[in-house]
């Protein structure tokens, strides 16, 4: 008899055997209802009062020995008809019981013959088909005995061969190590020494070759590890440690470094790192989770399409008396995993299908160490997945905890985010939201339309967060140029996008890239922080500006006319108001096409141009050879260019003067540096063109910060000096060696013996000083004795001029 015949005979008896069954159910109940009701009359009517008094007088008459034996006669009838009522009764409530059940029961034979087809189908794949032959056979037949007999032999044989699969599989993972140790060496010999021939001289192709070899033998070297990752698995020898670790670091980094590769297919990559992490230390192994975090969004980013999201969320899920429960999820977008694969995904060797390992490469042994080792940290690796729709791995870890202080102590600030309602939400605005709004004193409001913003009081909010995605370039120079100069303006971006911000980074106080993590939002508002602790001292300065502020003083050039070529409206405004400032009449062009047009109608016009790097059409070295071929062409008198660009690298400056230009002005847009570069080539308050001289620097300037820098380099400008800004100590050291300088200004150092050393470097130079200090500020007796002047920081501003003149006079004098 055939399987499926077997099958269709079986139910067929199934749906016989539940008809007949039902038919008995029906019988029995309504038989011993039958019984019962008339078991139930007949001892009624013998247990009658009256019946009975007439039948004990009818007995009377009888002998004495008849009459016993009537009565006990009646005594036996009525102790039979209440053990067939009592019988009666429960063979009927066993009746009813049953039939109550009777879908139980059903079920249960339905169950028995599942297993039988699925045992059934297990045989078709039993090696020994005699065997199975057999056992079908007595399931022909029914012989039970037999049967029983032949499965406890089936199951023997079977447990026998899983055995010896478990030891091969043992020596397989021994061999493995073994030999992946043994290749490994060699292995690290060519990585190693691949590295070393990168540093050699080789052309071109070579140098290609070299580089094929190193990232060929980099991806076998990895794939040697996971095997021997799956051998220590396998055999139970994973060994654990168990340190306390900061988690925002340890977690953070290892993200962060995928931030380049997902930013190569433009993919959405955000980060949630639950906050109340910043105040614990977590108990557990961090190179373990690190390694199953790296596998799972290693995968996420290459199974996700371009344009596609990969979101990784650590957050805590419930709080213990001594540890808490960690959940990590890694959820994306990609290729997506079906139901009946999802079990099969943490096999060893083992992807979704074999297209997938054609198309995206890979062992299909990250998945299986990751569960392996979330396994041995307490937890169980799982999945959620649509095919073509995207997965979401997680895992949740109980992990002791220590509390730590955080530092959470910021003034009060006002922050606002621009998230426009018409542009697709994005994870990431949600989560910078978050992460502000979990340090105190900080609150926060939403923009969602560019009316919103642009309408909104300046002291509406200290800082605004901009996602570079969710705003065109015209709305993004409508907001810098109308909120930029009151509040601090931040612009979050991807990393592929940061080309693009070249020549705009500039207008921003801060640039984030992402992911956005708790950390970058930390230092942002720390930053923040200390520029809002500055105001006061900004609202000093610009007072004191007020004050020195003259038309004359600030006319530092006359009868000079520019070309400025810059394709920003932002930075040509800018440039455009700094020239202004020193006396400088301008002109703009959009481009470096529309800039040499000019130049070639109107050059009698321009004592010097001022030129863009970076401009669609024509770019700014284009536009330079081509005013210098005109120039050549038409024997004019040379015009000087400044490049005027972010690019400020070192060998920058050389190269734009080989291509043609006679200076450059890296942005930020600084009066200070637009006054340096000018002086080299007109002299001040003159219109004659091209002098090469510059005059001794007067000042020579040391701050703390870039700002305060900022704002005495410019104060001091105004009032008429030169000045030299240096960012350190050992600037300001080599700087005073090489250099002569009328005064120096600095701020106090911190550590006692630089300080000590930077005094006695001054008083040997004998150049006239004054000292900044604040009011936290120790001041020695020796301070007063080597520094000129010692200035409050905030304060003193006042008097600078007339202490400056005064440090001037005594440099004149010596």
């Amino acid at each position: 008899m055939s399987k499926e015949n077997h099958f269709s005979a079986t139910k067929m008896i199934i749906d016989t055997s539940k008809v007949l069954i039902f038919t008995i159910y029906l019988v029995l109940i309504l038989g011993s209802s039958y019984i019962l009701y008339k078991s139930y009359n007949n001892y009624t009517n013998m247990a009658d009062e009256v019946k009975y008094n007439e039948i004990m007088t009818k007995l009377s008459s009888f002998e004495n020995s008849d009459k016993m034996l009537i009565i006990n006669d009646i005594k036996s009838r009525k102790n039979e008809q209440t053990t067939i009522m009592i019988t009666s009764m429960v063979v009927l409530l066993l009746a009813l019981f049953m039939m109550s059940r009777r879908k139980y029961i059903f079920e249960y034979i339905k169950l028995e013959n599942q297993n039988l087809k699925r045992l059934l189908e297990d045989l078709e794949k039993y090696p020994n088909q005699d065997k199975a032959l057999q056992f079908k056979n007595m399931l022909k037949n029914k012989n039970t005995a037999e049967t029983y007999e032949l499965m406890y032999e089936i199951i023997e044989e079977l447990q026998d061969n899983r055995e010896f699969a478990d030891q091969a599989n043992k020596t397989k993972s021994l061999f493995l190590a073994n030999m992946s140790h043994e290749i490994r060496t060699p292995l690290n010999g060519i990585v190693g020494f691949t590295k070393f021939l990168t540093s050699t001289e080789l052309n071109e192709e070579q140098h290609d070759f070299v580089k094929i070899i190193r990232k060929s033998s980099e991806d076998l070297l990895s794939i040697i590890n996971d095997i021997l990752d799956i051998s220590k698995i396998e055999n139970g020898h994973i060994e654990l440690e168990e340190i306390f670790f900061n988690p925002m670091e340890e977690f953070e980094n290892v993200i962060e470094s995928y931030a380049a590769n997902a930013s190569k297919k433009d993919i959405d990559f955000s980060l949630w790192i639950d906050p109340v992490f910043s105040s614990l230390l977590l108990r557990s192994d961090p190179g373990k989770i690190k390694q199953v975090l790296i596998n799972l969004i290693s995968n996420a980013v290459k199974f996700t399409e371009k344009k596609g999201t990969i979101d990784v969320i650590i957050e805590r899920t419930q709080v213990n008396e001594d540890n808490i429960s960690v959940k990590f999820m890694v959820k994306d977008t990609g290729v997506g995993i079906s139901k009946d694969q999802e079990s099969k995904v943490f096999e060893a060797f083992t992807q979704a299908d074999s297209t997938t390992s054609r198309k995206y490469g890979g062992t299909g042994l990250g998945l299986t160490i990751s569960a392996g080792l979330v396994n041995s940290l307490g937890g169980a690796l799982k999945v959620d997945s649509i095919l073509g729709e995207g997965s979401a791995f997680h895992f949740t870890l109980n992990i002791p905890t220590k509390q730590i202080e955080r530092n959470n102590n910021l003034k009060a600030m006002k922050m606002a985010i621009y998230a426009p309602m018409d542009v697709q939400s994005k994870d990431s605005d949600h989560y910078l939201e978050d992460y502000l709004l979990s340090f105190k004193h900080l609150s926060m409001m939403r923009f969602n339309t560019i009316e919103e913003c642009m309408n909104a009081p300046f002291s509406m909010f200290d800082a605004l967060y901009i996602h570079y995605d969710t705003i065109n370039k015209s709305e993004l120079e409508k907001i810098v140029a109308h909120h930029g100069g009151h509040s601090n303006i931040i612009l979050v971006t991807k990393l592929n996008k940061r080309h693009l911000l070249q020549d705009i980074a500039a207008d921003f106080n801060q640039v984030i890239y992402e992911p956005i993590t708790f950390s970058k939002v930390e230092k942002s508002v720390s930053y923040l922080a200390e520029h809002h602790k500055e105001k006061k001292l900004v609202e000093n300065v610009q007072k004191i500006e007020k004050k020195i502020k003259d038309k004359s003083s600030l006319k530092l050039f006359s009868d000079i006319y520019a070309l400025v070529v810059e394709d920003n409206p932002i930075n040509q405004k800018m440039i455009q108001h700094t020239l202004k400032n020193i006396g400088i009449m301008t002109e703009c062009a959009d481009n470096g096409k529309i800039g040499l047009e000019m130049f070639m109608k109107n050059h009698k016009n321009y004592d010097v141009v001022f030129m863009d790097i970076q401009m669609p059409i024509m770019n700014g070295i284009e536009a330079t050879k081509a005013i210098l071929a005109y120039e050549q062409s038409k024997a004019l008198d040379h015009t000087p260019i400044i490049a005027v660009t972010a690019n400020a690298l070192k060998g920058d400056r050389e190269h734009f003067l080989s291509e043609g230009l006679d200076e450059y002005v890296s942005k930020p847009i600084d009066l200070e540096k637009f006054i340096k570069v000018l002086k080299m080539f007109f002299k001040e308050s003159e219109g004659s063109k091209a002098i090469p001289a510059i005059s001794t620097t007067d000042i020579l300037l040391y701050k703390e910060t870039a700002m305060e820098a900022k704002i005495i380099s410019a104060i001091l400008h105004k009032l008429d000096y030169s000045v030299d800004v240096v960012e350190n100590i050992d600037e300001l050291k080599k700087v005073m060696d090489v250099n002569s300088y009328k005064c120096i200004l600095l701020d106090r150092v911190h550590s006692e013996v630089e300080h000590s050393n930077l005094t006695q470097h001054i008083k040997a130079k004998q150049i006239p000083s004054l000292l900044f200090v604040d009011g936290q500020t120790v001041v020695v007796p020796s301070d007063s004795e080597n520094f000129t002047f010692i200035s409050d920081k905030v304060t003193d501003y006042q008097s600078i001029k007339a202490k400056v003149d005064h440090m001037i006079s005594l440099s004149k004098a010596s």
